[in-house]
């Protein structure tokens, strides 16, 4: 499942990056209108790195006493998006019994993730919610290259990746997935990956180069470069060149 992470969300309530990724799986569900129906070894399972039921668990109780989650006919959904009804119930099997006080999600979850079809249309939906920009890279693109290029995700040094992500440009979060998928840079852990990358820094120009130039403005100071530094760098246009 790709997920898309609430930077806002995260930093607001403190979640660590277990917490961040199951809240996004339980957003990106209730954005497509299902919600999550499913046990939490299912969930921790669709999580893009290894995770056991017992740490999804402890971050479904967590965000449910935070507030950001809550539990509607026996589904977990994100609290304050508006879901779709098809007015149908989910019929009740007898296997949402709370248990130590504590909810007991039913064993069989309708999102089958391991549908490619299903999950292009989810994918599809939690894209038009997103507020996002199309061109910024998701941590589950690093995720899904730095395996093709044969690393192993490991929980822990996942967490730790996900923590470093989360403090990158989007202009850092470009060239490191660029660096990593022609092969110019790699490392053997996700988070070194990631922290050992340097953020970058404009291309200044002459203004004689040719091409797309504009004027922008930086740190006070009037400069010139591409247009496409500007939008990757998101700096103060000025004039064209």
């Amino acid at each position: 499942m790709k997920l898309l992470l609430d930077d806002k969300t995260t930093r607001g309530h403190n979640l660590n990056a277990n917490e961040a990724c199951i809240f996004a799986a339980i957003l990106k569900c209730t954005r497509a209108g299902r919600g999550w129906y499913g046990n939490y070894r299912e969930l921790a399972a669709a999580m893009p790195f290894v995770m056991s039921y017992k740490t999804a668990n402890r971050a479904v109780q967590k965000l449910l006493t935070l507030g950001l989650i809550e539990t509607r006919e026996e589904k977990l959904f994100s609290v304050g998006q508006i879901v779709p009804t098809d007015g149908q119930n989910v019929p009740n099997d007898g296997q949402n019994v709370p248990e130590n006080g504590q909810i007991v999600l039913p064993p069989n979850n309708p999102l089958n993730i391991n549908n490619d079809m299903e999950r292009d249309n989810i994918a599809t939906c939690a894209q038009t919610c997103d507020t996002r920009t199309p061109k910024t890279p998701d941590f589950v693109d690093l995720i899904e290259i730095f395996i093709e290029k044969g690393g192993k995700p490991a929980e822990g040094a996942t967490r730790a990746a996900i923590d470093a992500w989360s403090k990158c440009s989007i202009a850092k979060r470009t060239k490191l997935l660029a660096a990593v998928k022609s092969g110019a840079h790699f490392k053997p852990r996700l988070d070194w990956l990631i922290s050992d990358f340097p953020e970058p820094q404009p291309r200044w120009l002459r203004g004689d180069e040719g091409g797309d130039i504009v004027q922008v403005k930086y740190n006070g100071a009037f400069k010139l470069c591409s247009r496409a530094d500007m939008e990757l760098f998101g700096l103060q246009w000025v004039r064209d060149w």
